[in-house]
């Protein structure tokens, strides 16, 4: 500890912060395409191909489902339906039934993959050794983010895991930040919120009066007035993640 300076709370997003998403997503979804699509769909379409539309419908139906707009069961298999538009297939008779098939073994099997953002693992054992109380605040399912912190490593550094869906609300709603207070007995000035995501992650906690960490690996651009930036998760250990005396 930094003389007495007390460790803050630190509020880790999972998707893209911690857990690869990209390099996860992308490994379950060749699989899926060999398995399901590649049989059925036109010879020609390649999985490279498959997984570039998927990945903005995919964003699509995220922004939608942030929105209130879907719902959890509508977006899974939506978005593989909305892949195959995109890609220029005419509607067949067993469409509808393919994405279904699609949606549900994507969430078998991605939630299984294990890739994380390089120095994950050092930098929340470091954190714990700090004596940092940490958790996890996501919009992902319930049900498949505990699978990623079991399978993945993660969960022996994290008290709570929080999911949108057993809060009721999704970052950035000023709910989903309350109700992580009110579980931990923290309070704004002592929780520091770490993720990816610049609307969800950064603005939100900023709005709800905590200090925010944007991982910007691809070093987006914004005009945002937040706390901290850093383009390598290992540089979260840098950051004077302390109570404010």
């Amino acid at each position: 500890m930094k003389g007495q300076q007390k460790p803050s709370d630190l509020f880790f997003d999972l998707d893209r912060t911690l857990w690869d998403f990209d390099l996860n997503s992308r490994e379950a979804l060749h699989a899926i395409f060999e398995e399901l699509a590649a049989p059925i769909l036109p010879a020609s379409l390649t999985a490279a191909h498959f997984i570039d539309v998927y990945e903005i419908e995919n964003e699509k139906c995220w922004r939608a489902y942030r929105a209130g707009e879907l719902t959890q069961s509508e977006l899974r298999p939506l978005r593989f339906q909305r892949t195959m538009e995109g890609l220029g297939i005419p509607a067949f008779k067993e469409m509808e039934a393919l994405a279904d098939s699609m949606g549900e073994a994507y969430v078998k099997r991605a939630p299984y993959c294990t890739r994380l953002i390089p120095d994950a693992i050092e930098v929340v054992r470091t954190l714990k050794e700090r004596g940092h109380r940490m958790f996890i605040l996501t919009n992902g399912f319930d049900e498949v983010q505990h699978i990623k912190m079991k399978n993945s490593g993660l969960d022996p550094f994290f008290e709570i895991v929080f999911t949108s869906d057993a809060i009721g609300h999704k970052k950035p709603h000023p709910e989903a930040f309350s109700h992580c207070l009110k579980q931990t007995g923290s309070i704004p000035s002592h929780a520091v919120m770490i993720g990816d995501d610049l609307e969800c992650d950064v603005i939100g906690a900023l709005k709800s009066g905590w200090r925010q960490v944007h991982f910007n690996p691809r070093g987006e651009q914004h005009r945002e007035q937040i706390w901290r930036t850093v383009k390598h998760l290992k540089d979260v250990l840098d950051l004077p993640l302390y109570n404010p005396s």
